[in-house]
């Protein structure tokens, strides 16, 4: 056992000495993020009960994604990034009694988002295994929250045949600058850091929602909200990612 792990040891070491950057015909790399993505996503706010709903927000999250480099020079790459965010909450609501024979319901709530993002890189002069760049990206997002809930066992906890359902659009869009580097801990294999300093602006578009009792439908619009705001890593996070140039 003891030997072996001196031998693998010694082979991720001989690995990591000779490793370099990229020799002339690898014009492409395709990397996926480590920690994520930096796109945006419907805030969490949620009614604490079945009749009544609370509007959601929309803020700058990290969500998996990946990302198409492709060099046109030795020192210029232009990119092309995607993010995807989807989640899917379902709370179970009941009447209190004693020997819970209470009433029930259900709120589901799901959430969707797309980011695409296009830029730029300038890669420096570095070291045979680090290749520091600075850039500029733009991003532009859109996205979806859906939530349904009703009672149900149809009696009169919250109404007589209760039942709500909504749904709002969302639309962002950033640019800014990313700072990072690139380390080739193998031939053509490199592992990245990334940080972001950015402006970033979220349109939440008219809403609409349905309420329905004892077979009676009342349906109301929401208004439009934006939301708009600049700072480090505000459009693009801090993100690890693992390439392979090729």
């Amino acid at each position: 056992m003891k030997k072996l792990s001196l031998l693998l040891g010694g082979m991720i070491l001989t690995t990591a000495v000779m490793a370099q950057k990229p020799t002339e015909g690898a014009p492409m790399s395709l990397e996926g993020n480590v920690n994520g993505l930096a796109a945006f996503s419907f805030g969490n706010n949620q009614p604490t009960n079945l009749n009544g709903f609370t509007s959601p927000t929309v803020a700058p999250i990290v969500t998996p994604g990946l990302r198409f480099r492709y060099f046109a020079t030795e020192n210029i790459a232009v990119r092309v990034s995607l993010g995807f965010n989807s989640s899917k909450t379902t709370n179970n609501f009941y009447e209190f009694e004693a020997d819970n024979s209470g009433n029930s319901g259900t709120f589901v709530s799901k959430r969707g988002t797309t980011t695409i993002g296009i830029g730029g890189e300038y890669h420096f002069a570095g070291t045979a295994k680090l290749s520091p760049y600075a850039g500029l990206d733009i991003n532009f997002g859109m996205g979806k929250m859906t939530t349904e809930g009703d009672q149900t066992d149809g009696t009169t906890w919250v109404a007589t045949d209760y039942a709500e359902e909504s749904e709002q659009k969302a639309a962002g869009f950033g640019v800014g600058l990313v700072f990072g580097t690139d380390y080739y801990f193998a031939e053509n294999f490199y592992l990245g850091v990334e940080l972001g300093l950015g402006f970033n602006s979220y349109t939440m578009k008219e809403g609409s929602s349905s309420v329905t009792v004892a077979g009676v439908t009342t349906e109301a619009t929401g208004n439009e909200a934006k939301q708009s705001g600049f700072g480090n890593n505000a459009n693009f996070g801090g993100m690890f990612r693992l390439g392979w140039r090729f």
